[in-house]
């Protein structure tokens, strides 16, 4: 007997080099595009969510589908069956390795850079607390739609047992002779009449265990913890807490959560949560929510993003500011920080013009902003949002990451002339922007190849572009990052 097809088996995808294949067997690459064919009529396909359409011919349903612009773990549901599958970093441009080494060096340089901030408030998030922290939000955050999933499941079949009960019940309602009910009978003294009312013994199916009364305590715990991100002064933690406290709520109403009753105090964890492939699920997530191995402000878990070039902007702009910390220049850091009355986050953000004061009155800016009106730069035109700006009293240096372009330079550069002609000076309205770089995680081959990586075309031009990889060597780019503030501060700098 032939085993029938799975949904999942009903979706192939076309590789270059085996031909249709099973979708779930394929490597995926990020920002690649490939060819659907479904062998069925009834197609219902969603990339995280997000239906693929189809067109029908001779019975099979084909599509052109692009993968999003980041690597990672996604969902995709083929007619009602939900699957996960992995799209994997292009080769071209980072791999994972680079992917998760850019994390740790954000945090890393997070960390120290907080040293210099002149900020007073402590913070600490080593060992296990429950002070809400930007390590603990950006877990949470990122994970809570597995924890959704996880209750889901454990609502649907929770942990019960059968507890006996011992009541008064009517005679006729006694099905069988249990020899408590005897034993009450002998005791009373009835003999051969039985009384209209009898001693039994009633059989209860009981959801109100251990492993669930600690889980009603932790979604309580969560719930509190929800509450106190609220009302943070940060518009976008503060919604999303609103809207997962909401559905934490729900949770706690439902019919299964009132059966239950909260365990207090401290709880173990059992051979339940040990070996049950749900409620250990359940007991993890929770376990690394109050789990914080780095001390300071930074990143302890992936942050949640849309794409990877905007992680790409951030570690970029944080290998500058270390650069500049090593050589000593570095005044005041607290610009990258946020501080509030519930805590400290790290406001390394898009459009938060993240500021970084450096000696000899130069500043390093993430993502600030010239339009028409700004003081000392401004712009005849339209608004401009450079995403590096080293920017001295008589004019700024501009670094652009670019993680998308390594095979199409030239048109990206051609880009940065709205920033070298667009940005003016406000009292001699000459032009403000004395060089332009772009920052990109190219390779050796193509870098050697183009002449925008050439030391004698960026002199002629002020412009070009520089290859900045993670883990890779950056001697020229520190030696340009160090030149650039002695350039625009006019001093001399080891």
């Amino acid at each position: 007997m032939v085993q029938p097809n799975s949904g999942a088996n009903l979706l192939e995808l076309f590789d270059l080099q085996q031909g249709w294949i099973p979708f779930l067997d394929a490597y995926l690459r990020e920002a690649t595009e490939y060819k659907l064919r479904f062998n069925g009529t009834q197609m219902d396909v969603r990339f995280q969510g997000i239906p693929v359409p189809f067109f029908q011919k001779e019975g099979k349903g084909f599509a052109t589908f692009m993968t999003p612009f980041q690597s990672g773990t996604v969902r995709v549901l083929i007619n009602g069956q939900e699957s996960e599958t992995f799209v994997y970093p292009d080769d071209r441009k980072l791999t994972e390795e680079q992917f998760n080494l850019m994390l740790e060096e954000i945090l890393s340089e997070a960390n120290s850079c907080f040293q210099l901030s002149g900020l007073t408030t402590h913070v600490n998030a080593s060992g296990r607390n429950r002070d809400i922290t930007w390590t603990q939000w950006s877990y949470l955050d990122r994970s809570f739609h597995q924890l959704k999933h996880i209750f889901s499941k454990i609502e649907k079949q929770p942990l019960r047992r059968l507890d006996k009960y011992t009541m008064m019940m009517k005679r006729e309602k006694v099905q069988h002779s249990e020899q408590v009910t005897l034993r009450w009978l002998d005791l009373q003294g009835h003999g051969d009449e039985i009384p209209s009312m009898v001693q039994n013994v009633k059989t209860l199916e009981s959801r109100n265990l251990y492993e669930n009364q600690v889980l009603k305590q932790q979604l309580q715990d969560l719930y509190r913890l929800l509450r106190k991100y609220e009302v943070v002064e940060h518009d976008e933690v503060a919604g999303k807490a609103l809207r997962y406290k909401g559905i934490v709520k729900r949770w706690l109403n439902s019919a299964f959560m009132n059966e239950v009753t909260a365990n207090e105090g401290t709880y173990t964890i059992t051979q339940k949560f040990r070996k049950h492939p749900v409620y250990r699920l359940w007991y993890q997530w929770f376990d690394q929510l109050y789990k914080h191995n780095r001390e300071g402000i930074g990143f302890d878990y992936p942050i949640s993003l849309k794409d990877t070039f905007q992680l790409y902007e951030m570690w970029c702009f944080m290998k500058v500011v270390r650069i500049l910390r090593e050589a000593g220049l570095v005044v005041d850091s607290a610009g990258l920080y946020k501080l509030t009355k519930d805590g400290i986050f790290l406001n390394l953000a898009e459009n938060k013009e993240s500021k970084i004061q450096l000696q000899c009155g130069v500043s390093l800016y993430y993502q600030r902003a010239y339009q028409f009106n700004s003081p000392t730069f401004h712009t005849f035109t339209q608004k401009m949002i450079p995403d590096i700006v080293l920017e001295g009293e008589n004019g700024m240096i501009v670094f652009d990451p670019k993680y998308r372009v390594p095979d199409n330079l030239g048109t990206a550069l051609g880009e940065m002339h709205k920033y070298r002609d667009g940005i003016l000076k406000r009292d001699s309205g000459e032009r403000a922007v004395q060089e332009v770089y772009i920052l990109t995680p190219t390779t050796d081959e193509v870098a050697e190849e183009m002449r925008y990586f050439q030391l004698e075309f960026q002199e002629q031009f002020g412009m070009g572009a520089i290859r900045v990889v993670p883990g890779a060597e950056d001697e020229y780019f520190h030696s340009k990052i160090v030149g650039s503030v002695r350039q625009l501060s006019r001093l001399e700098i080891k």
